[in-house]
């Protein structure tokens, strides 16, 4: 058996490659004795670019495996949030366009149909308004919408205050 060591930074030795042989001495039933002598057929130097590779394929392979699984891991992370967005998105729609109807405020009917339209969304905006006459806008653009709409009403109309306590604002009881 010969071997082929590396003396690391720390000084101590460790094992690089091995090459081994195996003798086999075998006695026939006639009493002759024969040998076999077997090895895996590999030189130092190739004993050790063979370690070198089969580490580094090794490590590549466990990358590999991280990517893909993390890969379906962002994947279902980025369909999920769509998915919620998109069923903010209709119940938004339902909330301004059809208030105190059937569809407002139900979560099941809005999971379902973002989940029916899945891959075609243009289409379910499309049929959202043909049937209601409104752009599907998204949750948040509602929301600025009623605010300029509060605005514009503020400045037209001035709000009277009653005062209910009594006292004239100056603090003293």
């Amino acid at each position: 058996e010969h071997s082929q060591k590396d003396e690391g930074e720390s000084g101590r030795d460790h094992l690089v490659a091995c090459e081994s042989a195996v003798m086999e001495i075998s006695l026939s039933p006639v009493g002759l004795i024969t040998t076999a002598l077997t090895t895996n057929g590999e030189t130092i130097v190739q004993a050790t670019k063979s370690a070198r590779n089969s580490k580094l394929l090794k490590y590549a392979g466990i990358f590999g495996s991280l990517l893909f699984v993390g890969g379906f891991l962002v994947k279902s992370f980025v369909e999920e949030r769509v998915f919620e967005r998109d069923t903010q998105r209709v119940l938004a729609y339902y909330k301004h366009v059809a208030p105190n109807s059937f569809h407002d405020g139900d979560e099941r009917h809005a999971r379902y149909m973002v989940w029916k339209y899945k891959g075609k969304k243009d289409a379910l905006w499309r049929r959202l308004e043909a049937k209601y006459g409104f752009p599907v806008k998204h949750a948040w653009e509602w929301d600025d919408d009623e605010e300029g709409e509060r605005e514009a009403k503020g400045g037209e109309e001035e709000e009277e205050t009653e005062d209910l306590d009594g006292s004239d604002g100056s603090g003293e009881l």
